[in-house]
């Protein structure tokens, strides 16, 4: 005779319950895994934190040894005679191979290019007269919506103070009526793509005027001709107004020697001796770099850091080079912002020997600062 249902699970219903507790196990078993796994990738996440940071402060020394090492090649007289020295500032790139990765970084004279604060300064006259030939006569095609004088007019009034518009111009008041309403700057340009915001509004005018630059200076603007390459003709035809043949001014470029001219008397001598325009307007040129630009990319592993660095070599004699800057400035760092100079490296680029972590030193005597450019190129 079959036994009844209560006899088979008997009086306490344990097979009941034994479900019931295997339910739970396999429950915690579960909680226990995702949390085991929320642990895991969080773990995970610190670990990486902690590398980046880590990479991030690894690269930010690397960035104050090569800062280290420009304002040292500024100050000392020997590196002024190394010809690695001139033909980096003229745009040759270095590759510093370290332990970690690499240090590209290109020494950017800032004296190549048409600062536009000039239109503001003491010779604005002069400054707006060589803008509008340089625009004239070799960029009016990228203006699309404005001729070279308006160009420079309203140029000038952005940056002037006084709130009251040229002929052809705009100012203060005029740009308010506009869309996007907006107001002119009335001081230096801090950046060159402020020139966006003149009439009419163009969010790429400044990536087609990439010889156009705002340095903290409204002096009268200077070139340096131990820095400027073949490409620089037509502003070194417009900082004299197209008043000195062009065939001598791509003679000077093409015959500088390779550690640059180093007085006056050497530029007239590739020149025959026969420069009467020398003594008019030599004192338009330069031949001593002050602004400095250092662009600057780490890698490690395979991770990028882009820094910037913005230096003033003071007390220099503009047409002394070999004698190095009294004292060197940082007037401005940044970091995150990739250069396009950078961008350009080929792999024809300068490389030295492999350093390592502590041959970029940020004691200001260490052993990179001191041999960088004065030691023999491979």
């Amino acid at each position: 005779m079959t036994p009844p249902p209560s006899a088979r699970r008997g009086s306490s219903g344990v097979p009941r319950q034994t479900g019931a507790a295997l339910l739970m196990v396999l429950l915690a078993l579960a909680l226990v895994s995702v949390t085991l796994s929320a642990l895991t990738l969080q773990g995970r996440r610190e670990l990486t934190r902690l590398e980046l940071l880590q990479q991030e402060t690894q690269a930010e020394f690397y960035a104050r040894g090569a800062e280290i090492i420009a304002r040292r090649a500024l100050t000392d007289a020997a590196v002024r005679h190394a010809d690695l020295w001139w033909q980096t500032l003229a745009g040759r790139p270095l590759r510093y191979p370290t332990d970690a990765g690499e240090l590209r970084l290109v020494v950017h004279d800032l004296r190549t290019c048409f600062n536009l604060n000039a239109l503001g300064g003491s010779q604005a006259a002069l400054a707006q007269r060589q803008l509008r030939y340089w625009v004239a006569n070799y960029a009016g095609e990228r203006l699309t919506d404005m001729t070279p004088g308006e160009f420079v007019t309203r140029l000038a009034d952005w940056i002037d103070p006084d709130n009251i518009a040229r002929a052809s111009g705009m100012d203060g008041a005029d740009y308010a009526r506009l869309d996007p309403p907006r107001t002119s700057a009335d001081t230096w340009l801090r950046d060159p793509s402020e020139i966006n915001w003149l009439a009419p509004l163009d969010s790429r005018r400044a990536e087609r005027f990439s010889e156009l630059c705002a340095l903290p200076d409204d002096g009268p603007w200077r070139l340096d001709l131990n820095a400027l390459g073949p490409g620089d003709l037509p502003l070194l035809d417009a900082l004299f107004e197209g008043q000195v043949d062009r065939g001598a001014l791509a003679t000077l470029l093409r015959a500088r020697p390779p550690g640059g001219y180093t007085d006056l008397d050497a530029v007239r001598q590739v020149l025959g001796g026969d420069a009467t325009w020398l003594d008019r307007y030599g004192n338009r040129l330069r031949l001593t770099p002050d602004y400095v630009a250092l662009d600057i990319r780490i890698r490690l592993a395979d991770r990028h850091y882009d820094f910037q660095r913005l230096l003033l070599a003071e007390g220099t004699s503009a047409f002394y080079p070999r004698q190095p800057a009294a004292r060197v400035r940082v007037l401005s760092r940044r970091s995150g912002y990739p250069s396009a100079r950078l961008e350009a490296i080929s792999n024809d680029a300068i490389s030295t020997d492999a350093i390592s972590t502590d041959a970029i030193s940020t004691d200001a005597a260490g052993p990179a600062a001191d041999n960088v450019f004065t030691q023999e190129s491979p």
